[in-house]
């Protein structure tokens, strides 16, 4: 701690009265479940003060990124110091004396060559030094090396061996505060993993102050346990906290907070430097004279140097103000303003504290959501690195007992459980529960967070008293047909048909919930609707009576209509030729089919044609090459060469007049086709 205050002591302001941390306690502390804390120290100070504090170096950027400070009753915020975190290497070579290398005494009083001093020695000598020279003597058999520091003094050039000085002072004021400067930031980095910090509170006579900033925490936590009787139930409800800082909690006033601000860690901490360019200087033997061509002279463009106007600064005052969360309030008021979150907080963060603090810029408070807050009523003393658990809720709570099965979680038994309802009047945040029946341990389970008035359930043991069996059927039946935008629609009624089989195995009756998955896009039709119905889950009540023999059934038929469609016009007309005759198919769509069946009928005729007209061409192209060959080798004048010619040119005149009436046939087809689209395509029949 003297290394510390011997450390901030140069960086306090001039008549300061120091005021360290534990005069400034830790009186108000938040715990949220997002894994931070506000915490707040307060306490009175007199006149001009400083108090100091001390951090982890990991616990600085939260520092820097949150701190507020009050200074009330007048005070006013003066300057906030910090160790930097730049190596103490480079904090030490900023001095005027160098000590960064561990200095002998020769070493250090060489580089005070020129500084005025006054010596202790065999008699008191005042001077200027000339420098340490190094010499030898001959002590015995040996030769001894030793050190002497030259002075010029008024009296001439005296040498004073370094063993005979008692003490030595630095006349150079200046100079002896920047050596005093230099050993106290050495000493304050001895403790690497601490960093302390300086806060300058500025006002006459004594004065309320306040500090509080963020730091991470670990998350608190709940806990619960159920003791279920046979005519009442009760619930004990635990908060944990643990004090992993480096302080003691004393007497603390404690507000756990179920809320989850957004929280995030930056470094503000590390210094920042740019990396700029090294330009050498150019040497030239002369310089040309240099015309320079017209420029065009910039519009109204603000740059960053150029003064704000009087009416921009109205603009900017006139604008909305950052908000700012209030979440604590006046310690010294002892009560919360109403509607604020929680109920018996003390802390000094408010709106109101803020204006009056003495820091020049106010915010405005806003309020951004409601988060339920457990105000601890007792203050808090827990040692560092201790952990608690806090009585938070000890109270009657209404159970019902359910058997639960969900064949997700076992397909052949249910659990035990609870139906849980939080009549405690307060909001019980989730966590786990160990369920005693009187005095017995029951087993464990969990919950989500629980809002006064609302109902859940819980389940902690494996009922082995009631054995189910779950079977899944489903069917599809067609509704209607027809034909919408050209394609063949068909209307589909599917249903899902779960049926659950519960068989009692012992003398107790049971209240089951049963939880069945919903199936996406399906209807509930039977049960008519749900006892109970989450997101993702239908829960159904179902009593199993132990002294009946017969099983008891529930059977869930879930339903939905849905539709296929099919393309027309690349089906067969027998495809079409049974839906003519189908008593589910209208007359109106029957109709329509059949002269979409005609429609096929010709094209099937045209391509029928075409493919005629194919085969045709094929063989007059076959008997044209076999008269060919058979040309080749008869002689021209002959009787049979002149029958082939004949024949050849007969030939010719057919293929001809297929090829028009292909031609013919093609136009014809592609037409009927043209019309069969442009039909289809504006075709909507029910």
């Amino acid at each position: 701690m003297k290394i510390a205050r011997i450390a901030l002591g140069a960086i306090m302001l001039l008549g300061a009265t120091a005021l360290y941390a534990q005069d400034l306690p830790l009186t108000h502390l938040q715990l949220f479940s997002s894994g931070v804390g506000y915490f707040e120290r307060s306490g009175k100070v007199t006149d001009d003060a400083t108090v100091q504090l001390s951090f982890r170096t990991e616990e600085v950027n939260d520092l820097l990124k949150s701190m507020v400070l009050f200074d009330l009753d007048g005070g006013k915020i003066g300057a906030v110091n910090y160790g930097t975190q730049d190596p103490i290497s480079k904090t030490l070579g900023s001095y005027a004396i160098n000590i960064n290398d561990n200095p002998s005494m020769g070493k250090l009083l060489d580089r005070l060559r020129g500084v005025s001093v006054e010596i202790e020695a065999t008699k008191k000598i005042t001077g200027k030094i000339i420098g340490v020279e190094v010499k030898q003597k001959a002590a015995g058999d040996k030769i001894v090396t030793f050190e002497q520091l030259n002075l010029i003094t008024n009296a001439g050039i005296k040498s004073i061996n370094l063993d005979e000085i008692s003490s030595l002072k630095i006349l150079d004021e200046r100079l002896n505060k920047e050596l005093q400067n230099a050993l106290t930031t050495l000493a304050s980095g001895l403790d690497n993993q601490r960093k302390p910090v300086s806060i300058n509170f500025l006002g006459k006579g004594e004065r309320r102050v306040a500090v509080g900033y963020i730091e991470k925490t670990p998350i608190w936590k709940t806990s619960y346990r159920v003791v279920i009787g046979d005519k009442a139930s009760s619930m004990q409800g635990w908060a944990i906290v643990e004090n992993t800082s480096d302080s003691d909690w004393n007497n603390v006033n404690l507000s756990l907070v179920s809320g989850r601000p957004i929280s995030f860690m930056q470094d503000l901490y590390t210094p920042l430097y740019l990396q700029r360019p090294m330009v050498q200087s150019q040497l030239y033997a002369s310089i040309r004279p240099v015309t320079y061509a017209g420029g065009i002279t910039p519009g109204d463009e603000v740059t960053a140097d150029m003064p704000v106007t009087d009416s921009e600064m109205k603009a900017r005052n006139n604008a909305p103000a950052p908000m700012f969360q209030n979440q604590m309030y006046n310690s010294f008021n002892g009560a919360a303003p109403a509607g604020k979150l929680g109920s018996g907080y003390g802390g000094m963060f408010n709106a109101g504290n803020v204006l009056r603090s003495g820091v020049e810029s106010a915010v405005k408070a806003t309020n951004l959501g409601e988060a339920f807050t457990y105000d601890i009523l007792e203050p808090v003393t827990l040692a560092r690195q201790q952990s608690a658990l806090l009585p938070i809720l000890n109270s009657p709570v209404d159970t019902t007992r359910v058997s639960i099965y969900n064949d997700a979680v076992h397909a052949s038994y249910p659990l035990y459980g609870l139906k849980l309802k939080n009549n405690t009047g307060i909001n019980l945040m989730g966590g786990p529960v160990t369920v005693y029946e009187g005095n017995t341990y029951a087993g464990d389970a969990t919950f989500e967070d629980l809002n006064p008035g609302e109902e859940r359930l819980v389940s902690y043991a494996l009922d082995l008293g009631v054995t189910c069996l779950k079977d899944v059927n489903s069917n599809s039946t067609r509704l209607a047909v027809g034909i919408k935008d050209g394609q063949w629609k068909s209307s589909w009624k599917r249903q899902q048909i779960t049926t659950y089989t519960f068989q009692s195995k012992d003398a107790r009756d049971r209240n089951m919930l049963v939880e069945h998955h919903i199936t996406q896009d399906y209807k509930l039709i039977e049960p008519e609707k749900a006892l109970e119905t989450t997101p993702d889950l239908y829960r159904f009540a179902v009593t199993v009576n132990a002294k009946d023999k017969k099983a008891a059934k529930l059977k869930v038929v879930e339903e939905k209509t849905d539709f296929t469609y099919e393309g027309i016009s690349s089906q067969s007309i027998d495809w079409m030729l049974n839906y003519t005759t189908d008593k589910d198919v209208s007359d109106k769509v029957k109709q329509t089919l059949k002269q979409i069946i005609e429609m096929k009928k010709n094209i099937d005729v045209l391509r029928q044609t075409q493919q005629d007209n194919r085969v045709y061409r094929q063989q007059i192209t076959d008997e044209q090459n076999r008269i060919r060959q058979n040309m080749n080798a008869l002689d021209r004048n002959s009787d049979l060469y002149k029958r082939y010619v004949t024949k050849f040119n007969e030939q010719e005149t057919k293929m001809e007049n297929l090829l028009e009436s292909d031609d013919a046939t093609l136009v014809k087809l592609r037409t009927a086709e043209k019309d069969l689209n442009d039909f289809l395509s504006k075709l909507t029949v029910e």
